[in-house]
């Protein structure tokens, strides 16, 4: 069918919603990349979409070519009351929907068209943007999804497997196993992968009414940040260019005692999720006050979290009066969200410097109990841990406990050197405690950016991953970093590892990109469920995008040295923004840099609303320590 098609010619094609619409032929290939997919179709006035589509996503009949006044006619000019149209409704899908109310009111300026769904979703009637409008419907939809509706699918899937998603990339990543995947297709089928096949033969076995194309982009298992503060986003600058403990404690933690309450938490970690969903970031292990908030604001935003069961020595606040009541707290939160799939927990205690050796141990207690990690910042400074072997006490830095060793030594005389710890930050290590985490199992979540802006020391990962410590990385709160940028933390763990070990063959890419995925699933004992794309996991992907000039030339070969390979164009040569869609159990979070979760201007609303305050506060600290 390809050499009887001109550019120009218009068509029935298929949109990735599973339905078939007018699109006009922009380009027709002979590129060997694009042999699945040839043709090149514009969806005009439908959705201002251009896509690259196999022959199968075709309808042969030929339409006339549109006159100016017809494309007029399909253009956004007026949206009359009664009229039918494909409205993107809060999940991200498209829906039919009527215009029922039209409004010129200056309140209504940004969504001026209320429009009423009609049978596919409960959602319910709306005041939408024409950001959201998508076509202008010509032909009616069913009310409801009954016997005609599923007698059509049953006749589309032809005898095939039907299935929720089809994702169709020029390459897929599985990070299970080294190297690329060219031209397959990732099978998804209630939020998990069911199948990772040849693009062709998965349209032979296939059917699904949701077909989506990433002819120049890899998919890849979403990234792991397996370390942060998410709330923090709100006292990024607060506070820069200054050593680690007079940042906590002159600007920090006055702050934090001064605003944090249920609704900053969660208002501040929807931040700090829209951010990091837009940076291709599908799980991540957070430990701050609060922490029902941040609960509260994974479950709205469909992205995983192993949320932190914190433990401090000292009140906080109202939220209370000491570790016991911080871990019973805890306790019952993690059994109010029992029954949430994307949630699990940590029991996290600050650090060895805030939690006595009373409180540690009674943490380890509860993370036996419960099957939980022991999550805790771990030799961060050279400080920690010259001071607690000498059992200096005026040094602010000294763990809590009375034995003279590091603290590290003092974990492992308290049986808590094992699989389940995940020890944050470790820059200051001995050769004798590097074996320690290789004999016991246990995780180091490297936060490299961090450690470099706070003057903290180096960690040795080359040294950890030779004698098998599995490592992950984390951006740390973005107070200290000053953003949630994984994949920066990526290039910059792999770079800082070379220099650090004087050998440039360590930490190679592929290393790289499983510690930023698959090694930060494994610390949070999620690797049986997320960390890679492999058939029975749970969906959790992203697609990056290198049509850019940042990526050109683009990815020619599967693996190193025998072209151009996806995986260092990610680790090296790869930003966030070219993260363009993001899956989560199978939901999509973001699709083409939009993030269909949450709303951006409402969080960007609560970050300025809180932001004037933290302003007036760092105003009046400031004023204070100079009066004194």
């Amino acid at each position: 069918m390809a050499d009887k098609l001109e550019v120009g010619d218009r068509l029935h094609a298929l949109f990735s919603d599973g339905e078939f619409y007018e699109a006009e032929v922009v380009a027709i290939s002979t590129a060997a990349r694009r042999a699945s997919n040839p043709v090149k179709v514009s969806f005009g006035g439908y959705f201002q979409e251009e896509m690259w589509l196999p022959l199968a996503s075709l309808k042969s009949k030929k339409l006339p070519k549109l006159t100016s006044a017809a494309a007029d006619i399909l253009g956004f000019a007026a949206f009359e009351k009664g009229k039918e149209l494909h409205v993107e409704a809060d999940d991200g899908k498209l829906y039919l929907a009527e215009v029922v109310e039209v409004s010129n009111a200056k309140k209504r300026a940004t969504a001026p068209i209320k429009v009423h769904y009609k049978g596919y979703t409960d959602a319910s009637d709306e005041w939408v943007g024409a950001d959201r409008i998508k076509s202008k419907v010509l032909k009616a939809a069913p009310k409801a999804k009954g016997k005609d509706v599923a007698a059509k699918e049953a006749q589309s899937s032809k005898g095939k497997t039907v299935v929720d998603e089809l994702v169709s990339p020029a390459w897929v990543i599985p990070v299970e196993t080294d190297g690329a995947l060219q031209n397959h297709t990732v099978v998804v089928s209630d939020g998990k992968i069911l199948d990772i096949l040849p693009t062709e033969e998965a349209n032979k076995k296939y059917y699904s009414k949701r077909n989506t194309s990433l002819p120049s982009s890899a998919l890849m298992p979403g990234f792991v940040n397996a370390h942060t503060h998410s709330t923090m986003v709100y006292l990024r600058g607060v506070t820069d260019d200054i050593a680690l403990r007079d940042w906590l404690e002159k600007t920090i933690w006055p702050l934090e005692f001064k605003f944090c309450s249920a609704e900053f938490v969660k208002e501040g970690a929807e931040l700090a999720i829209l951010e990091m969903i837009m940076g291709g970031v599908t799980t991540f292990n957070d430990m701050y006050w609060y922490p029902e908030g941040v609960c509260e604001a994974v479950v709205k935003s469909g992205i995983r979290a192993a949320v932190g069961m914190i433990a401090i020595e000292f009140p906080f606040g109202d939220y209370g009066s000491g570790p016991d009541e911080y871990l019973a707290k805890g306790e019952l939160l993690a059994e109010k969200y029992k029954s949430e799939e994307l949630l699990s927990f940590t029991v996290s205690l600050h650090a060895p410097y805030t939690c006595s050796d009373a409180t540690i141990a009674k943490g380890g207690i509860l993370c036996e109990k419960m099957g939980v990690p022991l999550h805790i910042h771990l030799h961060e400074t050279s400080d920690e841990c010259e001071a607690s072997k000498t059992g200096n006490k005026e040094s602010t830095s000294c763990h809590m406990s009375a034995e003279k060793c590091t603290p590290l030594a003092n974990l492992k005389r308290l049986g808590l050197v094992n699989q389940r710890l995940i020890a944050v930050h470790m820059n200051w290590l001995t050769d004798e405690e590097i074996s320690w985490c290789a004999e016991a199992h246990a995780n180091v979540v490297h936060c490299p950016s961090s450690n470099l802006k706070l003057a903290s020391g180096f960690c040795r990962v080359a040294d950890l991953l030779k004698a098998g410590v599995n490592v992950a990385i984390g951006t740390d709160g973005a107070s200290s970093n000053n953003t949630l940028d994984v994949m920066a933390e990526m290039k910059l763990a792999a770079i800082l590892a070379k220099g650090v070990s004087k050998d440039a063959a360590s930490v190679p890419a592929q290393t790289a990109l499983r510690m930023a995925t698959l090694n930060g699933a494994k610390a949070l004992g999620l690797d049986g469920k997320t960390g890679s794309l492999v058939v029975g996991k749970d969906a959790d992907m992203i697609a990056v995008d290198f049509s850019g000039p940042a990526t050109w030339p683009e990815p020619t070969s599967a693996s190193a040295n025998s072209g151009f390979d996806p995986v260092t164009h990610i680790v090296y040569s790869s930003t966030r923004d070219q993260v363009t869609d993001v899956w989560v159990r199978g939901k999509q979070l973001m699709r083409r840099r939009k993030v269909l979760t949450l709303d951006a201007r409402e969080v960007k609303k609560a970050a300025d609303k809180w932001g004037v305050e933290i302003t007036k506060a760092i105003v009046e600290m400031h004023a204070g320590s100079s009066s004194s």
